[in-house]
């Protein structure tokens, strides 16, 4: 059974945020996350092995901010390929005879249509880039995710839909509902197999989902809501209990692929699997 097969016949977890995750075990802000695959993989591939342990059955790479764009910011821009192809590596390694997926994980590029034409930047180019070598690592999947700009979002969809025909996850983020109702139906008019929504609270996923009606598999992705400083770091307010809680209501509307966003660590995945199995126990 492959993985929109599987999406068909029950529920399945993703698992949840890399960045933050880097960051609680002392990676310093402004460091480049996605260069820890090559530099420091063991602490990468710790983290791929809690959310399976937590019962995730797809994991993302480490490869949100790996673009040419992103990655300039830190003088890494000719390490693309290197980067990703390690990223996807190191995901399909841990993942490999446990029944888990592998997302390629691609985020946006950070810069605006308007500073990409000024900047000469081919935003299709640079997507093709990373898309492919994520693909050529070993990806299963490539997971589009955290896009506010549906019209971005689309380019890269073409981009990977002329390299590969393997399944596409497409998720946005936004806050306006119809504006995000209006952005999904261009996103399944251009033949994403999987659609939804990531990195706003669960409450506010539920939200942007009531109602929606699109014959593809949705997937939600929340984060832990709006974080505060504590101690030097970054505090979620949303615990895991009513993390699953969340999942639950977003399971019943009928997402078919559940996951967390920034914030939502291990424990939230795994506070989620169990509540699913218990509500799917026989009664």
């Amino acid at each position: 059974m492959d993985f929109l097969d599987e999406l068909q016949q029950r529920v399945l977890l993703g698992d949840g945020a890399m960045g933050t995750e880097l960051l609680s075990l002392g990676v310093p802000p402004g460091r480049c996350l996605e260069e820890l695959c090559v530099s420091d993989p063991d602490l990468v591939r710790g983290i791929h092995e809690r959310y399976i342990e937590a019962g995730a059955r797809l994991i993302e790479t480490n490869s949100f901010g790996a673009n040419a764009v992103r990655l300039a910011q830190h003088g890494c821009e000719h390490r693309v390929s290197e980067i990703n192809w390690t990223a996807a590596q190191l995901a399909k390694d841990v993942a490999k005879g446990k029944g888990v997926y592998v997302a390629g994980c691609v985020g946006p590029l950070g810069i605006t249509a308007e500073e990409a034409a000024a900047r000469g930047i081919d935003r299709h180019e640079v997507f093709t880039e990373q898309i492919g070598a994520l693909l050529d690592g070993g990806c299963q999947i490539i997971f589009l995710e955290t896009f506010l700009d549906v019209s971005e979002l689309l380019i890269a969809l073409e981009a990977k839909q002329a390299l590969h025909h393997c399944p596409a996850v497409a998720l946005l983020t936004g806050n306006n509902q119809e504006e995000f109702r209006a952005a999904i139906a261009r996103v399944r008019a251009a033949d994403a197999e999987v659609m939804g929504v990531n990195c706003v609270d669960g409450s506010h996923a539920l939200h942007l989902l009531e109602g929606l009606a699109v014959d593809a598999p949705l997937a939600a992705f929340p984060s832990a809501g709006l974080p505060q400083t504590h101690d030097q770091q970054l505090a979620y307010p949303t615990s895991p209990e009513a993390f699953a809680t969340n999942a639950l209501a977003l399971a019943e509307r009928g997402v078919r692929l559940l996951g967390g966003c920034c914030g939502v660590g291990p424990k939230h995945i795994a506070a989620m699997a169990a509540a699913l199995r218990e509500a799917a126990a026989p009664r």
